[in-house]
């Protein structure tokens, strides 16, 4: 298969399309970063790494629309990348690699392929720039993280423990991955569940947070959370409830407020006509906001398979540095 510089370059008088695509860029080459996936592992937010740049030709075509909004005012940025041949590094599907694209200060990255027609032999690639309030998570030097940093302050990181936790009591653990909601890796095969919690049903048990010695900050809080398991046979989601009202006995990171209950759910694919193995659990919780912080720190000894770790080795990360 030619490269794209190689299909734009010797576009003859029988390709009108790429002879104008080569005017239209004017033999322009777009630099495309690859960064690779790091999940920190105390609450599962993922960070890309900074690896490697590809330059390739082509035309880019973008278009903004400004939104403002309650907490941001933005231009959005629809880009549209346009080569003579397909880019294979695109085509991969690896969760933890993603391309992205850099020109004039705007970093964007795809998120589908047009519509292909081959006689055209033009190939479309679309998606937003970059929002500035996710740019944040683009790292392109390794040491600006640190394995012990923290993002959330609801009660996540209990939730993350309990695929790792052995049950002292006769209980036995499915062990199923866990994610973070919106987190979840691409293309992931169950079994698996997804932690989604509520930021609208987070209530404070306690009128004023104590302050203990050396500034520290203790609130009494609430969380709505609902467990979503996909692979899950009967006999497993009730080990994995039991596993949960075991861990909160034992361990009191959690406690748990109101009765849950397993729900069958109707996940459907007309192709197929099958449903797949969903259920969900929806708990409400207390804990100590303070107290995510012991338990995500015991979890730095102790991280389960649930989390996907750089596949490039960092070098030493200094304790507490957190992003810049």
């Amino acid at each position: 298969m030619p490269t794209v510089a190689e299909a734009v370059n010797n576009a003859s008088d029988k390709d009108p399309l790429l002879q104008g695509l080569s005017v239209l860029s004017q033999h322009a080459e777009i630099p495309f970063t690859q960064y690779i996936r790091y999940v920190l592992p105390l609450d599962g937010y993922v960070y890309w790494l900074r690896t490697k740049t590809l330059p390739i030709a082509g035309s880019l075509h973008v278009s903004a629309q400004k939104r403002q909004l309650e907490d941001e005012t933005i231009s959005v940025n629809r880009a549209v990348f346009t080569t003579g041949a397909e880019v294979e590094p695109f085509n991969e599907i690896d969760p933890n690699t993603i391309w992205v694209g850099e020109t004039g200060g705007l970093k964007f990255a795809f998120s589908q392929r047009g519509a292909f027609y081959r006689a055209a032999g033009l190939f479309h690639y679309s998606g937003d720039a970059v929002y500035p309030a996710l740019e944040s998570q683009l790292v392109d030097v390794g040491a600006e993280l640190s394995a012990r940093t923290l993002i959330v302050s609801n009660s996540l990181p209990a939730w993350l423990v309990v695929s790792g936790y052995s049950p002292i009591w006769w209980t036995l653990n499915p062990a199923i991955p866990l994610y973070p909601s919106f987190l979840v890796p691409a293309n992931l095969r169950p079994p698996y569940g997804a932690v989604h919690i509520n930021p609208a049903e987070t209530r404070a048990l306690q009128a004023i947070p104590r302050i203990g010695h050396n500034s520290s900050h203790h609130q009494l809080a609430r969380d709505l959370v609902r467990v979503t398991l996909y692979g899950a046979t009967n006999e497993v989601a009730t080990a994995f409830l039991d596993t949960v009202m075991t861990y909160s006995r034992d361990t009191d990171a959690i406690g748990i407020m109101a009765p849950a209950v397993i729900r069958d759910e109707k996940r459907p694919q007309t192709e197929l006509g099958i449903l797949a193995m969903k259920k969900t659990i929806e708990f409400e919780v207390s804990y100590q906001q303070s107290a995510m912080r012991r338990v995500a720190q015991q979890m730095i000894e102790t991280v389960v398979e649930t989390f996907e770790v750089n596949p490039f080795p960092l070098p030493p990360l200094p304790p507490f540095v957190g992003v810049h």
